[in-house]
């Protein structure tokens, strides 16, 4: 009796002739399921491309993790995503110069992975893990400053980008990296700086804390905090001398200087907003023109000019210097004069804070709507008032940071306490903004010094600051001769 079924695939079938034997099916198909989370993969190190995100400086010993490996093996797997996801989340690694060619992304473990490739050993061993992809950037800058010593320009850079990239708070960023919320705000502090103030800091010719002082000093104006840098390198004097000066208009500030701020990419966010103040330079660049000197010097470049090579080259160089030299010192005089100004308000404001002194229901209403009304930079303005308080012996909480200083103002329930720092604050806000030198002044600023002159008995001292409120109409005592001639 025949057997049921189909022929023998390993012969000939009962009672037939003998078939070809069929081809066996790849192993492969039988285990095609997709790459999943959690899956321990064996990879080629060809299919594999560092993390572009990773920002290790140093690899350590390679050689002994390599020989490690080479007697022991790899101890524990890296951590790899599909470069598919990773670029659909990141595109600026889809195309171009940054693309990433590879079938993987490592996720954590670039040492092993080159230590293996030292070893010699074509596979690795690795764990697919794609959900850490969205966070990828945070987890590796938080890692890496846990893990290896930054200078404090790298920490602010690294901090900046948690900041304003990742939107982490201060606070997380200090629990994430297990520091203080302090640190991490004073870092920052050095990202408002110019970039040639940053540079000093990182190659150590500035100390942070000076760097710091600068930033508190002269917040609202990067060209004052370089002015104050370079008179200290220049003068060999300490930076609160350089303060001083500055303060005191004894140094000219070239207000018409732009700094290129952060490097890009580093310190400069892409539009995002902070608290750290921004470095307004475009401004500067368009009402200061930045093309004057450049025409000064166009007449030396006349090479289609027939002269004969003795012919008066001299003189026609040395003949634009003259008016230049008399615009400039009606510039410095002016520049000079609105920063001895300045530095005479913050002294009458300082006295309103360290005197008590109560504004009437009037004379507030009108500072609240200058101070709400008019665009104001806080952190700055918090900053300052907090300084004032401390200098006038009215810090009575103690707390060294502005922000949680006034944090724990509004936490006290003393309603005395909060109308005293909301009063300062408000007051501060109002002299920075009078005190920009890259602003013109308006009808605000006019109204804040006249606020001085019957609140603190300021004495208007400066000829600039005579014309300004004269054209605004604000009476003052005139009788008071000024403090430098005008020519």
């Amino acid at each position: 009796m025949p057997l049921k079924g189909a022929a023998n695939k390993r012969g000939a079938g009962v009672g037939g002739e003998r078939t070809a034997p069929e081809e066996p099916k790849p192993a492969q198909k039988f285990y095609s399921q997709a790459e999943k989370d959690g899956d321990v993969l064996d990879i080629l190190l060809t299919d594999i491309t560092p993390n572009p995100f990773n920002d290790i400086r140093t690899m350590g010993d390679l050689n002994a993790l390599a020989q490690s490996i080479e007697e022991d093996g790899l101890l524990q797997s890296i951590v790899v995503m599909h470069t598919e996801e990773f670029v659909a989340r990141w595109p600026q690694f889809a195309d171009g110069p940054k693309a990433i060619k590879t079938k993987y992304v490592i996720a954590f473990g670039e040492r092993r992975w080159r230590g293996t490739e030292i070893a010699g050993k074509p596979f690795i061993s690795a764990v697919l893990n794609n959900a850490v992809i969205p966070k990828i950037r945070r987890v590796l800058l938080v890692e890496n400053l846990q893990r290896q010593p930054y200078s404090p320009m790298e920490e602010a850079r690294n901090f900046w980008r948690l900041h304003t990239e990742e939107g982490m708070s201060y606070r997380e960023i200090a629990k994430e990296v297990k520091i203080g919320s302090t640190h991490v705000s004073r870092r920052l502090q050095l990202i408002a700086l110019p970039e040639s103030v940053q540079a000093a800091v990182e190659e150590g010719s500035l100390n942070v804390t000076d760097a710091r002082r600068l930033e508190e000093a002269l917040k609202d104006s990067p060209e004052e905090q370089e002015a104050a840098w370079r008179y200290a390198v220049q003068n060999e004097v300490p930076i609160k001398d350089a303060i001083q000066a500055i303060n005191a208009g004894d140094v000219v500030v070239d207000e018409g200087q732009k700094d290129e701020g952060a490097p890009e990419g580093e310190g400069t966010p892409e539009g995002e907003q902070s608290d750290i103040p921004e470095q307004r330079t475009d401004s500067e660049q368009d009402s200061d023109g930045p093309d004057e000197p450049e025409q000064q010097n166009l007449p030396e470049a006349k090479p289609e000019q027939s002269l004969a090579p003795q012919e008066k080259p001299k003189p026609e160089r040395n003949e634009p210097p003259a008016p230049k030299a008399r615009a400039s010192t009606a510039a410095d005089r002016s520049a000079r004069e609105r920063n001895s100004a300045a530095a005479d308000r913050t002294q009458a404001c300082l006295h309103l804070v360290t005197s008590g002194f109560v504004p009437d229901e009037k004379q507030l209403n009108a500072l609240y709507a200058r101070t709400l009304l008019s665009p104001i930079q806080q952190g700055p303005a918090k900053t300052r008032a907090h300084a004032w308080l401390r200098e006038a012996g009215k810090d009575v909480i103690g707390v060294s940071d502005s922000d949680s200083y006034f944090q724990a103002v509004l936490s006290s329930g003393n309603d005395d306490l909060v109308q005293l720092a909301t009063f300062v604050t408000a007051l501060a806000a109002s002299e920075i903004r009078a005190k920009d030198n890259r602003r013109q002044w308006d009808r605000t600023d006019a109204a804040h010094v006249e606020f001085l002159i019957q609140a603190a008995g300021y004495v208007v001292a400066t000829q600039w600051e005579r014309d300004q409120l004269t054209k605004f109409g604000v009476t003052f005592d005139a009788s008071t001769p000024t403090d430098e001639p005008v020519l």
